[in-house]
């Protein structure tokens, strides 16, 4: 009979920790936000995988993981301090962007540049609306190029080494 108590105290003890295990599965290195940070997060992105937490600049950068393989995608949002969103950044396969933004890029005076690589940010911003970021070889350098869903394409940077 005392064994019998033992087993089931263990058994609901393991239980419990397996759930908590499985509820929790977001990271804080940087102390964790606002509950109202949390909340917005995951209202917006109730899918999130791999979540982590850091404090930067004065915003909350949360990275995560929505999708599972080979359609993964990687994300970065940014929160203020008060919750409000400020812009999410996620990268993709160049294979997924929409032709009609390839086809602005290529009919810009960057079209004819060689991508960096196979992959290109999608940002979505609170300011400045949603535009893709291609990396491109220019000169033996690389240019950021935006192109935005308005149809809008500008040089966002280049590197001066």
């Amino acid at each position: 009979r005392v064994m019998k108590r033992l087993t089931l105290i263990v058994a609901a003890m393991f239980a419990v920790t397996i759930s908590f295990g499985a509820v929790s599965c977001e990271k804080y290195d940087d102390g964790r936000p606002d509950k109202s940070v949390r909340n917005e997060f995951n209202k917006m992105y109730p899918d999130a995988k791999d979540v982590e937490w850091d404090a930067e600049a004065g915003f909350w950068k949360v990275s995560f993981e929505t999708g599972n393989q080979p359609h993964r995608i990687d994300h970065e949002a940014w929160y203020a301090e008060d919750g409000t969103w400020v812009r999410t950044v996620s990268e993709y396969p160049v294979t997924k962007v929409p032709q009609g933004i390839k086809d602005l890029l290529a009919g810009s005076q960057y079209g004819e540049l060689p991508l960096e690589d196979r992959e290109v940010e999608y940002f979505e911003t609170s300011s400045y609306g949603k535009f893709y970021r291609f990396d491109l070889w220019q000169n033996g350098r690389e240019i950021k190029v935006d192109v935005h869903e308005s149809g809008e394409v500008l040089l966002a940077s280049y590197d001066v080494m």
